[in-house]
């Protein structure tokens, strides 16, 4: 892990709302509750002045390659093909974090539902003594449960921007590593860089980039809708169209089986209640 920027470049950059820092975390977790093995991503959490935005790398790139492809197409006058992205990263939600500590979660449940809900996680982290180096950085322990989950943070106030993994923030320095304590999710800090673009500029999903407005509800409901899908994830979609089209329902059928196979995969989320 390297020291990219000097601490005095960190205060002016993030003195400069137009301006972002991006940090980025690699993410290693269990995918199944049960899971021997551990997958892998990237993430990053781009900072400004008043706020950051979190989320993973692979949706950042999957939405900007739709919208450019998109954009493409209709300045050719010709249909758009979605079949190439048919299959959107499994983590696909944006965080939106205040200084204040409020947060707004942006998420998409299927392909097409798009949804976000407000959250004061009321953060009440418990710093301890426990001192480390991790990398280069002189790291604190701090502990928090949160989501059903007993989380542990290192941190350091050599980075002095209260921020960190997920929607985890409010510790006197940058969260350089973060796990609970099941080791189900792993984040650790790789590397950072400054980035000439507006923190608004990673805000909107590829459904909003089209301008389909994300629905506002609260995080209860979402939590419901989002069981429901996983509960019967083609449910919806078979409503809208001809049971007697066998070939159109063959081929649901089809799709429905691929999707509950990814979701029986992937069963183990970050907050378990």
């Amino acid at each position: 892990m390297k020291k990219l920027l000097t601490i005095a470049s960190l205060l002016i950059l993030t003195s400069v709302n137009a301006q972002v820092h991006r940090f980025y975390y690699e993410l290693t977790y269990k995918p199944n509750k049960d899971s021997v093995k551990t997958e892998k991503e990237m993430m990053v959490l781009d900072v400004a002045k008043d706020e950051s935005v979190f989320l993973p790398y692979k949706q950042l790139q999957y939405d900007s390659l739709l919208a450019a492809s998109i954009k493409k197409q209709k300045e050719l006058g010709s249909s758009f093909d979605m079949s190439k992205f048919a299959n959107p990263p499994h983590l696909g939600f944006r965080i939106i974090k205040l200084k204040s500590g409020n947060l707004n979660y942006k998420d998409i449940v299927g392909v097409s539902e798009n949804y976000n809900y407000d959250e004061d996680p009321d953060l009440k982290w418990e710093i301890s003594s426990d001192k480390e180096k991790i990398g280069t950085y002189n790291v604190q322990k701090a502990t928090i449960d949160y989501g059903g989950r007993s989380w542990t943070a290192w941190f350091t106030s050599e980075i002095p921007i209260q921020d960190g993994p997920y929607k985890f923030s409010g510790l006197p320095g940058l969260i350089i590593k973060l796990e609970d304590s099941g080791k189900n999710f792993i984040w650790n800090l790789e590397g950072n860089k400054k980035l000439k673009q507006n923190i608004n500029s990673n805000k909107l999903n590829y459904l909003e980039e089209q301008g389909m407005i994300s629905k506002k509800i609260t995080k209860k409901a979402f939590l419901k809708r989002q069981q429901e899908y996983s509960n019967n994830p083609m449910g919806q979609m078979m409503q809208m169209f001809d049971e007697k089209d066998a070939v159109l329902m063959k081929k649901l059928k089809e799709e429905e089986t691929r999707v509950k196979s990814q979701i029986i995969r992937y069963n183990n989320p970050i907050e378990i209640h």
